[in-house]
């Protein structure tokens, strides 16, 4: 039967990238971090998370289907819970030689999480999917100091409209940026949430995916790079990637 649920997916950024042999710890290492972070927001979301009673692996990340009564504690205080317990958990990573920075999409739908041959498929379950793959998002780690922004959210505008406009959370509507989210057939506005805001540092991005320079030729210098202009919002602090922008910034893709 269905129910209405919140829905949280994650996926790691450049999972892909790490040996073989060393995915199925990072996978655990992902869960791990999500179980922390659902244990210190407090308000039963720990719990849940522990008798959630679906939530599968996606290889390089988990979906996770939640009591619908619980999406303001994955909206406020678990995003900022996430950030800390990666941010704390980064040079253990690093001395191992792995990377764990996280895009988190929340939507709110109905899902029958317990059917037995099908659980969890909806349409609901397909549209925070879209969500997670959205440009928006991706960008907001791609362009940021992967040692200072650790997680970045996207949130449905349902569980937007419900919850934050709605004064459920302690988060107000100028903590996010709203974009257009354009995957497939999906095309709706969503909000964009970092909980520790950063612009990219080109000295601490890895430097295993930067182009190498032709044989002779002298490496770009750092001053003149520039990328796409978009506004992040955080707790207190707006950062602007590639532009100083003043006033209000919705970046939309054609």
């Amino acid at each position: 039967m269905e129910q209405f649920r919140a829905l949280l997916v994650v996926d790691a950024e450049r999972f892909s990238a790490h040996p073989d042999v060393k995915l199925p710890d990072l996978h655990m290492e992902i869960r791990h971090a999500l179980a922390e972070a659902c244990h210190a927001s407090g308000g039963g979301l720990g719990e849940a998370w522990e008798n959630a009673r679906f939530m599968e692996s996606t290889g390089d990340g988990v979906l996770a289907v939640l009591p619908h009564e619980l999406s303001a504690a994955l909206i406020d205080p678990f995003p900022r819970r996430l950030q800390d317990v990666l941010h704390d958990a980064a040079p253990g990573f690093r001395s191992r030689e792995l990377r764990l920075r996280l895009r988190v999409a929340l939507h709110v739908g109905l899902v029958d999480d317990e059917r037995p041959d099908a659980p969890g498929i909806s349409t609901a379950t397909i549209d925070v999917n879209r969500l997670l793959d959205s440009d928006p998002l991706r960008d907001a780690l791609k362009h940021s100091d992967p040692r200072v922004t650790f997680a970045a959210f996207m949130l449905s505008e349902d569980i937007f409209r419900h919850h934050v406009l709605g004064g459920r959370t302690g988060m107000r509507e100028s903590q996010f940026t709203e974009v257009a989210v354009k995957v497939k057939q999906y095309s709706r506005p969503a909000y964009l949430y970092v909980p520790v805001p950063s612009t990219g540092h080109p000295e601490l991005r890895d430097r295993s995916t930067a182009p190498k320079p032709a044989q002779g030729a002298s490496a770009p210098r750092p001053d003149r790079e520039t990328v796409s202009g978009i506004t992040i919002s955080g707790d207190g602090a707006q950062a602007a990637i590639g532009n100083t922008v003043g006033g209000d910034l919705r970046q939309q893709r054609s």
